[in-house]
């Protein structure tokens, strides 16, 4: 039983890092974004239930290698908390729940509004029941076009051997440099043996220079 409340946690960390930022599809040589989103993604597992909500605060840093071709990497950092979940012997709890997570990835951009990405997943869980890392390797599509002067709609979708990953939005342009993003966030794994799904909206700002 504890072991596999710690795998089921473990995976459930992939739930809030790939694609939780917006694509940097308008990246050019020599330019950087850094990105800053926060999420609320309600989540269960067929084995315990309602876990809740999943709060986490998310940075990301891409850098343009070409107009064509950049680096990506994310950092995850979530708010400890406590889960009650049911077993045969009745409830137990879970707590001090916190993970660390950094992804790294190639994005390569098809057109001005398509561009694939692969790379990797590192994450640690801990919590009252020790520390138990994971990795995933992942491929990936995502797409953005304007839509108005100031409004751009994203979408990105995410595979693995085991996860789907999708997120979709809109993003607000402050000016050149400087936008807000909305999205909605889509997360299974079907492979983790309590078959995790997170779902809810997250919200962020980005910055180029």
């Amino acid at each position: 039983m504890k072991k596999a409340l710690t795998t089921t946690l473990a995976l459930l960390s992939l739930a809030s890092t790939a694609f939780a930022a917006t694509p940097a599809l308008d990246l050019v040589s020599g330019q950087t974004q850094f990105g800053y989103s926060y999420g609320n993604l309600q989540t269960k597992t067929n084995t315990f239930g309602d876990l809740g909500t999943l709060n986490a605060n998310e940075y990301q840093l891409a850098y343009g290698l070409s107009n064509k071709l950049a680096i990506t990497g994310d950092y995850l950092s979530s708010n400890p908390q406590n889960f009650n979940v049911y077993t045969t012997s009745g409830y137990q709890t879970v707590s001090g729940i916190k993970f660390d997570s950094t992804t790294i990835g190639l994005q390569y951009k098809v057109n001005n509004i398509l561009a694939v990405s692969a790379g990797s997943i590192k994450s640690e869980l801990l919590s009252s029941l020790g520390s138990t890392p994971s990795t995933e390797i992942f491929g990936g599509i995502a797409y953005k076009q304007q839509i108005s002067n100031n409004i751009e709609s994203y979408a990105s979708y995410l595979k693995s051997t085991n996860v789907k990953d999708w997120k979709a939005g809109l993003i607000y342009n402050l000016g050149k440099a400087t936008s807000l993003d909305l999205g909605y966030h889509n997360y299974k794994n079907s492979g983790a043996s309590n078959n995790i799904e997170s779902k809810g909206i997250s919200y962020g700002v980005n910055h180029k220079f």
